[in-house]
């Protein structure tokens, strides 16, 4: 008869995120995820499969949990496109011990020729760059005519994101990013 499991699978999971975020794929090891979560190394294997596996997870809880952080800072923003998309660029992933940045974009800068990261992460900038653009049509001044201007712009605006993620990470302070996207968001107007 199977022991019932000593540690909660949702809580352990967290913590792994936590570590993959901070160390990065190659350099957290079985070991070092199985004491940062609290388990044996046998029941991480049995309840979550492989590193892989487990980083696989990690990552898509990051980025629904950066999804919905996204959603809630857009629906609680000022009416008006460039005020929700503001909202949504300085928006982040508050989770106990995360640490500054993004982990989709460390994900896919470590590992590029992952092609399950790879997919997973680029799903997830896609859904960003619809929403920036969607978020673009509800300022004024752009039209349904201008689909492929607005496109382009939420590509911009996109890549735009992705630095100060980077620049987030390196720990440029909350000021610095916030004026970086003003300033950003300016040429839009």
């Amino acid at each position: 008869m199977a022991r019932p499991k000593s540690f909660e699978p949702a809580v352990a999971l967290e913590k792994a995120m936590i570590e993959f975020w901070h160390n990065g794929y190659e350099r957290t090891s079985t070991d070092t995820l199985a004491t940062a979560m609290g388990v044996g190394k046998r029941s991480l294997y049995d309840t979550f499969g492989s590193k892989h596996h487990l980083y696989l997870r990690t990552l898509t809880t990051y980025i629904e949990r950066a999804e919905a952080s996204h959603d809630l800072a857009v629906d609680e923003a000022a009416h008006g496109g460039l005020r929700r998309i503001r909202a949504l660029l300085r928006s982040r992933v508050q989770a106990p011990g995360c640490p500054a940045g993004c982990y989709a974009v460390n994900a896919v800068t470590e590992r590029p020729d992952d092609p399950e990261v790879l997919a997973t992460v680029s799903g997830y900038f896609s859904r960003s760059r619809d929403l920036i653009a969607w978020l673009l049509r509800q300022e004024p001044g752009w039209t349904d005519a201008e689909a492929e201007q607005r496109a382009k712009a939420a590509e911009t605006i996109h890549h735009a994101w992705l630095g100060l993620r980077v620049q987030a990470r390196m720990g440029c302070p909350d000021p610095d990013l916030d004026a970086g996207t003003d300033e950003l968001l300016a040429r839009f107007r």
